[in-house]
């Protein structure tokens, strides 16, 4: 007895140890170019300035951070109210504790890799036992696009929205199966996939609600579990898709009805329009490597290839559901085989997938509302990765000798191993501050260029940074002095022998406001498109403050009302597990 219960402890302790050691080769295996001493260039190296915008502004108290100081040329635009905050909250802290900014950027990297692996290796868990969990976390973690994403195109933000997705689901199923958190799991993902890139979380919660729907047929017709009402998980489910809206609002609503105030519908027209971005099917299958952008045709200067090891794990996945098949004596009842159904479910979700990235979907793109804002097609790869590897994790499930099972899985997780190859930059820098810029002027000579996206729409392009906070357009004898310089506040003192018109260097945006004396007085637009204030002779007390539109006041009291909602719940839902 003694014995018995000693060795079933070892073999527990054994699997963990196993399962810890796996998790580590993956992660390891796709981060670690993140460890090399030097830094890289990536298309978007923009991330180190982010970060020291993001931490500037919340020294100086902004919250909500919405206004960066430095782009813009130095005439500030509204970066964050527009373009996914959330990574860039977690660096700031970073950077608070004293980490360097360049180290921050790879945690950031890092971080999508353990939670990529981590959720998804939970995700695999609940449909495939251990073998198809580790499995399904290598398929998705080493997945080439993810190191497209990472070390070539830089895209840390649509790297975060895919390390949620997983998390997303594993709340699903957790509702679906009426478990006590599963409504906290699956709001607090999409608040991070909501906050982590807005265009992923567009292209990903539609599937991820097909998927509950088919998924809940699936449990009611083949797997004949149908004690909860489908109606009460599928209102579940939304209610806690509209919680979590309702905790992003403050993002999500001004990025929508804002965009027409900045530039950024210029980003969807010329090179980033979407019928130029479409990928052929043969792309899929080819590997192609490179470190430039998309074009037109099959010819990319990036891959867009689904993974030797994760063909090989759907090759596999093919031939064991079609020995199942052949061996089934009653064909006609084919779909009421559980695993059968399950693979065409995924399947299903991950050829549609496929599909709206390839040009056989234009007649959707140009109908469909909104889908031209994800300017790219292929970035439907984000979400077929996730099906696709669910899909590698399933193949280990359908043998059923444990020796083979086990052989299977080991060669499997090897041959995905070797996409580590591809997690790696074209080359490392010497020198990072080429390119990863802190110094503010820096960001603002070299760096406004290359994001233009949030300037504010009336203003001009390619300006000088200014040298100073406020200047008189005709001279100004008398001195200005400067007593306070934030990101969302300046005050000035003048003391003119005539009426002035004073330039800010800010650009105008809705929400600037302009007091003289503490009294609201109107501001003008300057031929730079900046903030231009009529000033009186005399000693006075100039202020320029950022506050609220009313777009963005709105969205701030649904996401405060939105987290008194979820507290509340968060109490009571408790209260109520523990008298049952």
């Amino acid at each position: 007895m003694v014995y018995d219960l000693f060795i079933e402890y070892n073999k527990k302790l054994m699997k963990k140890f196993l399962t810890v050691l796996s998790l580590l080769a993956i992660i390891t295996a796709s981060s670690w170019a993140l460890v090399h001493p030097e830094f890289f260039r990536a298309h978007d190296y923009i991330h180190a300035a982010r970060v020291i915008e993001m931490y500037r502004a919340l020294g100086d108290g902004q919250l909500p951070v919405r206004w960066s100081e430095n782009f813009g040329y130095g005439y500030g635009m509204p970066l964050f109210e527009f373009y996914a905050p959330l990574p860039y909250y977690v660096g700031a802290a970073f950077h608070w504790f004293g980490l360097e900014v360049l180290t921050v950027v790879k945690l950031l990297f890092l971080f999508s890799a353990i939670f990529t692996a981590w959720g998804s290796y939970k995700l695999g868990g609940r449909f495939f036992g251990h073998s198809g969990a580790i499995l399904t976390a290598a398929a998705i973690t080493l997945a080439p696009y993810r190191a497209v994403n990472l070390f070539v195109r830089g895209a840390l933000s649509e790297a975060w929205g895919i390390m949620a997705m997983p998390w997303v689901l594993i709340g699903i199923l957790q509702i679906v199966k009426r478990e006590k958190n599963g409504w906290k799991t699956l709001t607090i993902s999409l608040v991070v996939l909501m906050l982590s890139h807005n265009i992923m979380t567009m292209l990903f919660v539609p599937l991820s609600l097909l998927f509950t729907v088919l998924f809940l047929g699936y449990r009611k017709w083949i797997v004949h579990r149908n004690k909860n009402s489908e109606l009460e998980t599928l209102l579940r489910v939304s209610g806690s898709l509209l919680l979590a809206t309702g905790l992003s609002s403050f993002y999500l609503f001004p990025a929508l009805l804002e965009k027409n105030l900045t530039k950024v519908e210029s980003i969807f027209s010329g090179y980033f329009h979407y019928s130029h971005h479409f990928l052929y099917i043969r792309q899929f299958f080819t590997l192609n490597w490179g470190y430039e952008g998309s074009a037109w045709g099959p010819d990319d200067g990036l891959s867009f290839f689904l993974g030797a090891g994760q063909l090989v794990g759907l090759i596999g996945l093919g031939l064991f559901i079609l020995n199942r098949v052949l061996k089934n004596k009653k064909r006609s009842r084919i779909f009421a085989d559980k695993k059968i159904t399950l693979s065409v479910l995924l399947g299903s979700i991950l050829g549609l997938s496929l599909f709206m990235s390839i040009l056989k979907s234009k007649p959707l793109w140009d109908t469909l509302p909104g889908l031209p804002y994800a300017q790219f097609p292929w970035r439907f790869l984000g979400v077929g990765i996730i099906f696709l590897g669910l899909l590698v994790g399933m193949s280990a499930s359908l043998i059923k000798q444990r020796k083979f099972r086990y052989l299977w899985s080991f060669g499997l997780l090897i041959a995905l191993l070797f996409n580590a190859q591809l997690f790696q930059p074209n080359e490392f820098l010497t020198d990072a501050n080429q390119f990863y810029y802190t110094d503010t002027g820096m960001i603002q000579r070299e760096m406004s260029g290359i994001l233009p996206d949030y300037i504010p729409v009336q203003m001009a392009e390619s300006l000088v940074p200014p040298d100073t906070l406020a200047w008189c357009k005709d001279g100004c004898d008398e001195e200005i002095e400067v007593l306070i310089d934030r990101s969302h506040e300046n005050l000035i003192k003048t003391d003119f022998s005539a009426d002035k018109k004073v330039e800010f260097a800010v650009a105008d945006f809705p929400g600037w406001e302009v007091e003289i004396d503490g009294f609201s007085v109107d501001k003008k637009t300057g031929e730079d498109g900046n903030i231009v204030v009529d000033v009186p002779q005399g000693s006075h007390l100039v202020g320029v403050i950022l506050s609220s539109s009313n777009v963005r006041w709105w969205s701030d009291l649904v996401s405060f009302l939105s987290l008194m909602v979820f507290i509340y719940l968060s109490f009571e839902l408790r209260k109520e597990e523990k008298v049952i």
